[in-house]
């Protein structure tokens, strides 16, 4: 679906549009991000495909968003942007030896985002002199990790897989004046990155008791899943 998006995209910028309401050829922008929900796969490696789709989920993640874009002319265009995503919650993910039995603990887990995304964006031809219209498309690299504590350890990550993918957005900006105005833009992407994972200990303290984990390594998945919502303020320069 996303590609041929794209296409749409680039087929649409040859079409002639109304000139844009800013004379200014970069703008920046600054503002939150909600992202819906991410979600945390803890058995990514599991022959049995129920546990492999297996997972937990974060709901309502916010985070701060920056942005910088350039015109290239009339009908186009290109930017960047990042935010910082991060959310963790409570569950009875994890079994441990305790003594000479196996319990389930709650530990906190969540994770940690931090997309870099390069758009082009297509001016639409009903914009006008206060209200900006886009569509547009491009491609994320997403450096990412899953946080995990329980007691007094918590895990680092050791390794990480390439993540690369691709997104695509509608978004409208009003223009108070002509430097400065509010934008919302939505914006749709499901990027997910597979990760090693290392205890800093294996023997560690919980509630006063003394635990050993099963492992000391593991494999996880995360995603950030859904539909994301950026609303800021942009100026023009």
């Amino acid at each position: 679906m996303y590609k041929y998006y794209l296409i749409i995209i680039f087929l649409a910028a040859v079409i002639e549009i109304y000139p844009q309401n800013s004379s200014k050829d970069f703008c920046i922008s600054v503002g939150m991000d909600y992202t819906t929900s991410a979600q945390i796969f803890l058995n990514p490696n599991s022959s049995d495909i129920i546990i492999r789709n297996k997972s937990f989920e974060l709901l309502d993640l916010y985070s701060p968003y920056i942005d910088l874009r350039y015109k290239l002319n009339e009908s186009l265009t290109i930017g960047i942007g990042t935010e910082y995503v991060k959310k963790s919650e409570q569950a009875y993910n994890l079994s441990v030896i305790a003594g000479t039995q196996i319990v389930k603990l709650k530990v906190d887990d969540g994770v940690k985002f931090i997309p870099i995304e390069l758009s082009v964006l297509y001016h639409l031809p009903f914009s006008t002199e206060h209200f900006n219209f886009t569509m547009g498309g491009g491609v994320g690299y997403y450096f990412g990790e899953h946080t995990r504590e329980l007691g007094d350890t918590e895990i680092e990550m050791i390794s990480r897989k390439f993540s690369l993918g691709l997104l695509v957005s509608m978004g409208i900006e009003y223009l108070i004046i002509p430097e400065l105005g509010l934008r919302l833009d939505l914006k749709f992407r499901d990027p997910e990155i597979k990760l090693l994972n290392r205890y800093k200990s294996k023997v560690f303290n919980y509630n006063g008791n003394e635990m050993t984990l099963l492992q000391d390594t593991f494999n996880s998945k995360i995603n950030l899943n859904g539909i994301a919502f950026f609303i800021g303020a942009v100026y023009y320069f």
